[in-house]
């Protein structure tokens, strides 16, 4: 046991993980304690407050209530399953994007202060967008979707997200902050973002966000594709084309 406990990486460790998942799971709304968790799981008690302050954080457990019993979030897992429909209804919204303007599309939602992607549809068009991926993960703003996505937020929101991605910016393009914020402004003005040369070199995309009913963004479309095929009027087109195609679905 003493080997196990001192293997802090690697799959046993995911493996504890899960296990102390697994047993607040079962234990339902009633939640554990510290010492109950260790002697189901078998799990040392001070690599059980590890686990659990990283579970905490993720949101996975809630916050230990005023008896020090931690309790499963049942709802984090109901809104995983809320987006996970949502994503698979748009799917078909981004083919049709794809094939009707011959280029890369992105459906990206916001994680914290990054925009990660969960769908990427490929276009006609002989060079695609390729190095964006799904599960691709970079600082809020630095794509066009993620610039839609934090264009949208409350202006403190968005003074949180560039604090914390201040060091980050610097290795997309050279962006500062202060560029942002006038991306930010002209996203604004104009009803949709538009960056290049900043996520992928010799890359310009443009976005819109989808809101919720109280204006939140949830996700954002974009499409992508090389610079001297996203001229101002094509840009036009192809935001018009993503409209009409978000119009046509209810998320």
């Amino acid at each position: 046991m003493a080997t196990q406990e001192a293997d802090t990486t690697g799959p046993k460790t995911f493996a504890r993980g899960l296990l102390i998942m697994d047993v607040m799971h079962r234990a339902g709304g009633d939640g554990l304690k510290v010492a109950e968790i260790a002697r189901q799981t078998g799990v040392q008690r001070t690599t059980v407050y590890r686990f659990l302050d990283v579970l905490v954080e993720q949101g996975y457990l809630l916050e230990p209530d005023a008896q020090r019993r931690y309790v499963f979030n049942y709802a984090r897992f109901a809104a995983s399953s809320t987006l996970a429909g949502t994503i698979e209804q748009l799917k078909p919204v981004l083919q049709r994007i794809s094939a009707q303007t011959g280029d890369s599309s992105f459906l990206i939602r916001r994680e914290d202060g990054d925009s990660l992607c969960v769908h990427r549809e490929l276009g006609s068009y002989p060079v695609q967008v390729l190095t964006v991926t799904i599960g691709y993960r970079q600082p809020l703003g630095v794509g066009a979707a993620g610039l839609a996505l934090l264009s949208n937020l409350a202006d403190d929101d968005i003074e949180l997200v560039l604090a914390a991605n201040d060091k980050k910016l610097v290795r997309f393009g050279g962006m500062t902050a202060s560029q942002m914020r006038r991306l930010i402004q002209n996203t604004r003005e104009r009803g949709w973002s538009a960056v290049g040369n900043a996520a992928v070199p010799g890359v310009m995309g443009v976005g819109v966000p989808i809101l919720r009913h109280s204006g939140a963004p949830i996700f954002a479309v974009s499409v992508s594709s090389v610079m001297n095929r996203m001229p101002l009027k094509r840009q036009r087109f192809i935001i018009d084309v993503i409209r009409r195609e978000l119009e046509a679905v209810s998320t």
